[in-house]
């Protein structure tokens, strides 16, 4: 269930004008005509709409399984009219993924090839994954998935799917805990790794029941295992500097417990690197919770096979600005240049949330997503080593 707007089933959809030789076909595209060369935007996202409709060919070989697992940022708490924001921006490039992720304006973009599965939600990708009250429905709001899924759907001949495990307000130090990282002195057992465990056991309890959850699931060809995301850290913030400093040593703990808990020693890995508040906020206790991610990139056994993306500077500049005057950007005084019209105007459309939240940017979201895809693709593509 969703609700909140229309939803476009389409698996590519990438320029006014589009030579089919270039790109993958739409979902049921087998049972269509393809054109001879070059197809309109506005004909072209019907067909898509229309072809939609018709059942889509079964994806061959395993499933490719992807974990995406943190706290409220990985869950997502953007509202989905955020996006929109992406149209406007001063790179063409980026301006151009609104197409993507709304083809005409108003319907959002789902995949069949692509599974999500996030609390008691089980379906195809689409809006509605991020933060809601009520998990066992969909809601109107975005994470990093919707990217995310896209481009892993575009790479991949197989079907694809993305399990999250995203609890609020849980740390890596405590709730998180790997079982490598031990307990620590004076702790109890039953104190920590609560969320490992839970999400090690989400994990298992979705593969085991893609049968029932879904019903093209080709049991034959099986499941892989085939990547990890982690996007967290904000409460690991509220613990002592010696604790804090801990984090990177943590985290590859972590790497190296999912990786065994599914016998996959060199399972690519992708680390989102804390971003709140962008990148002025490179100061305090954010600056080592973000130092602790990027100490896994210099971990000799994980060249190669786990990447960190920086995502401060995937926020909106000038939201950042207008929402850390005073502060971060200490040279906009709004006592005494106080917002204009134009500057809330522009926070109603690209925000929806707190600070600790990304602002509820939508844009950031795309871009996060995109950027995760991106790092994780050239992981799989990497010789094994």
């Amino acid at each position: 269930m969703w609700e909140g707007g229309d939803v476009v089933n389409s698996r590519w959809l990438v320029s006014p004008w589009v030579d089919p030789a270039l790109v993958r076909p739409c979902p049921g595209e087998h049972s269509m005509h393809v054109l001879d060369r070059f197809v309109p935007m506005r004909g072209f996202a019907l067909a898509c709409l229309l072809a939609a409709t018709a059942a889509a060919a079964p994806a061959k070989g395993p499933v490719k399984v992807f974990i995406l697992a943190g706290q409220s940022n990985m869950d997502g708490q953007a509202s989905s009219h955020t996006i929109d924001i992406l149209g406007e921006d001063p790179d063409p490039a980026r301006a151009a993924l609104l197409r993507i992720f709304k083809p005409d304006g108003k319907a959002y973009l789902s995949r069949d090839d692509v599974w999500c599965s996030s609390g008691g939600v089980h379906g195809n990708l689409s809006v509605g994954y991020g933060g809601r009250r009520n998990y066992d429905v969909l809601g109107g709001k975005i994470g990093p998935e919707l990217a995310f899924g896209h481009y892993l759907g575009e790479a991949s001949e197989e079907q694809v799917y993305l399990i999250k495990y995203t609890p609020g307000g849980q740390s890596l130090w405590q709730n998180f805990r790997p079982p490598s990282a031990g307990i620590p002195a004076g702790g109890k057992p039953e104190e920590y790794g609560n969320q490992y465990r839970g999400m090690i056991a989400a994990v298992r309890d979705n593969l085991a029941a893609l049968p029932t959850q879904f019903p093209g699931y080709d049991a034959a060809a099986g499941y892989e295992i085939a990547g990890f995301v982690w996007f967290q850290g904000y409460n690991d913030m509220f613990f002592p500097e010696e604790i804090r400093t801990q984090y990177g040593p943590t985290l590859a703990c972590l790497i190296r417990d999912v990786r065994r808990e599914f016998d996959r020693p060199n399972l690519p890995v992708v680390v989102g690197v804390m971003g709140v508040n962008g990148v002025r906020n490179e100061i305090g206790k954010q600056k080592d919770i973000r130092e602790g991610h990027r100490f896994v990139a210099t971990v000799p056994e994980f060249q190669g096979n786990v990447k960190v993306v920086e995502s401060a500077p995937l926020l909106h500049p000038k939201v950042v600005e207008l929402k850390t005057a005073g502060w971060l950007f200490a040279e906009r005084d709004l006592a005494k240049e106080p917002l204009t019209a134009d500057e809330q105007a522009l926070l109603q459309r690209a925000t929806s949330d707190k600070g600790f939240h990304y602002f509820g940017e939508g844009r950031f979201f795309i871009l996060l997503g995109k950027a995760f895809a991106e790092a994780m693709l050239q992981l799989r593509a990497a010789p094994a080593r």
